[in-house]
């Protein structure tokens, strides 16, 4: 709010300060406006984008991740909180084990995504857990994109899970079409 407010007293004088030709002092009450507005933040930035290891500890040790293996994961993770809601959320909503999880979240640099992209498919389309999906969830550069895909092509379809699943992971460039220039 504090943000909004002062850019609008900065702004409400732009008319006062075209009409006497001065460009120059317009840009410089901006960029003033700017620096106050963002300056003025209460809030430390090294507290506020603090990674958060105790929730990622604790959520994979309820999960079920031996006490050692979940220290690891999130001391070497660059986002441990995305690292353990990936691992909790998965193990919780497709029923696959939270080791089987965090072997995929923690190899994803969009672990969010890729527990999205599995609970997804499970909710879906299966009735049982499925290690693929998982998989395939983590391999994919976009995983929301990829679960999207499958869920979107099976409801269309008709077609088998397992064959969305490795049609979708295969989209996009396939250098075997391509012809060579001569």
């Amino acid at each position: 709010m504090k943000i909004f407010t002062s850019l609008t007293s900065s702004l409400a004088s732009w008319p006062t300060t075209l009409k006497s030709g001065g460009k120059l002092a317009v840009a410089s009450a901006f960029s003033a406006s700017l620096i106050v507005a963002v300056g003025s933040g209460s809030a430390d930035p090294a507290i506020a984008a603090s990674p958060d290891y105790y929730d990622c500890a604790v959520g994979m040790t309820e999960a079920g991740v031996a006490e050692s293996d979940a220290i690891a994961a999130c001391a070497a993770a660059r986002y441990p909180e995305d690292l353990g809601t990936c691992v909790v959320d998965v193990s919780e909503f497709t029923g696959l084990t939270a080791n089987s999880a965090l072997l995929v979240c923690g190899r994803s640099r969009r672990p969010i995504e890729v527990a999205d992209c599995t609970i997804d498919i499970h909710t879906s389309l299966l009735e049982s857990p499925s290690a693929k999906v998982l998989e395939n969830c983590g391999r994919s550069l976009l995983p929301a994109r990829y679960g999207t895909c499958v869920v979107d092509i099976v409801d269309a379809t008709g077609v088998t899970v397992d064959e969305a699943l490795t049609q979708c992971i295969r989209a996009g460039y396939r250098p075997w079409l391509i012809q060579p220039r001569i």
